[in-house]
């Protein structure tokens, strides 16, 4: 409760709210009691207007972490609160971190970025999560503006954003990738190059490839289904990325009898080894295990450089080049691709996959100076 005291030293005046731990309190002394009174009633006002919020003393780092464990970790998935929390991690190193939430601007958010030495993907991300958890504040009037809320440029490191030579293996190179997959025996010791196999011929996520069991192939049609996602961090079974993210995707005969083959192959190996699999897994390795999805990258990394290829491309270059190849054949809709890689909406495979292949650009560079030539 507010009050004013009369002391020898004039009028000592107390702004109080709540109690306890969510108590907020400020004191100030003033020669005249007219103008206690006064400074109570702003600060009543500002209080009722979010500006003197208890929370507002709270640093930056203190107040986004406590928004990720009142608001997001209840109802976003285990792997999503680990990215909010990479965020909060770099946020609490910079000075960005240490400043209280009444005090932020804009510049220093920009400062924070100008200084992030990151890839571009990585400071779009921790951009996004700020201005959603700044937004919150201002809408809640714990802030009596969003500082977020302007213009605010991404300043990314060049040597780790990737471009689109990174993100897309040119399609010479990829089928070379796919037939020595597609023609190579497996034995338990090449569990992580068959997931590599499938893979290439799906476009799965390596979490929903990791999470194939038995159920999930449809010999007949050949088909296979995908409802569920193996999260190699937290080592469980998840539902996949997105609601669209349950589908069926096709495979040829050959590809569907090469699956089948490896099945039965493994189902002996695992009886002889009295290795148990109750959820009859496809790609338990020979200890009984679900690879982790750090080692299958590193598989592929090895295979390009077999292969003669530069190693420079992530298991996921696969999803995103066989996406573009669908996108550049001219032959497939935007909609069926959509599905097929279970994106959330079309928008998200127009913004991630709508770019040309390395060989396309070389054509398209020819076509130009055709174009432009004078003879």
């Amino acid at each position: 409760m507010s009050r004013i005291v009369k002391r020898t030293n004039g009028y000592f005046a107390e702004f109080t709210k709540g109690a306890g731990k969510k108590r907020y309190r400020k004191q100030k002394t003033f020669q005249k009691k007219s103008d206690a009174q006064d400074w109570l009633v702003e600060m009543e006002h500002n209080y009722l207007q979010g500006s003197v919020s208890p929370k507002t003393d709270m640093t930056f780092a203190d107040y986004y972490k406590h928004w990720i464990t009142m608001y997001k970790a209840p109802v976003v998935s285990a792997n999503t609160v680990d990215n909010y929390q990479s965020s909060y991690n770099r946020i609490k190193r910079k000075d960005l971190g240490q400043i209280k939430l009444r005090n932020l601007t804009r510049d220093d958010i920009q400062t924070y970025f100008n200084q992030l030495n990151r890839s571009h993907e990585t400071a779009r991300k921790d951009l996004t999560r700020i201005r959603s958890c700044l937004r919150d504040a201002f809408n809640d009037g714990i802030i009596p503006r969003n500082p977020s809320a302007g213009s605010i440029n991404i300043i990314a490191d060049p040597s780790l954003t990737k471009g689109n030579e990174r993100k897309f293996m040119a399609v010479k190179d990829f089928r070379k990738l796919q037939k020595y997959l597609l023609d190579r025996d497996y034995n338990l010791l090449d569990v992580n190059c068959f997931v590599l196999f499938v893979i290439s011929q799906t476009a799965m996520r390596v979490g929903e490839c990791l999470a194939l069991k038995e159920d999930d192939i449809d010999e007949i049609n050949c088909t296979l289904r995908i409802d569920e996602s193996w999260d190699s961090y937290h080592k469980f079974l998840k539902q996949p990325k997105t609601k669209n993210g349950v589908r069926k995707v096709p495979v040829s005969r050959d590809v569907m009898n090469k699956i089948t083959t490896w099945v039965r192959y493994q189902r002996r190996e695992m009886f002889k080894r009295g290795l148990y699999n109750p959820d009859r897994l496809i790609f338990l390795n020979y200890k009984g295990k679900i690879p982790p999805a750090s080692s299958i990258n590193l598989t592929y990394k090895r295979l390009q450089k077999r292969l003669g290829l530069s190693g420079i491309f992530s298991t996921h270059t696969m999803r995103h080049t066989i996406a573009s190849m669908m996108l550049n054949s001219g032959e497939i809709s935007l909609v069926y691709i959509s599905r097929f890689l279970g994106h959330s909406n079309i928008s998200i495979t127009q913004k991630y996959y709508i770019d040309l292949l390395p060989d396309q650009v070389m054509n398209e560079d020819k076509k130009v100076v055709k174009l432009l030539a004078l003879a």
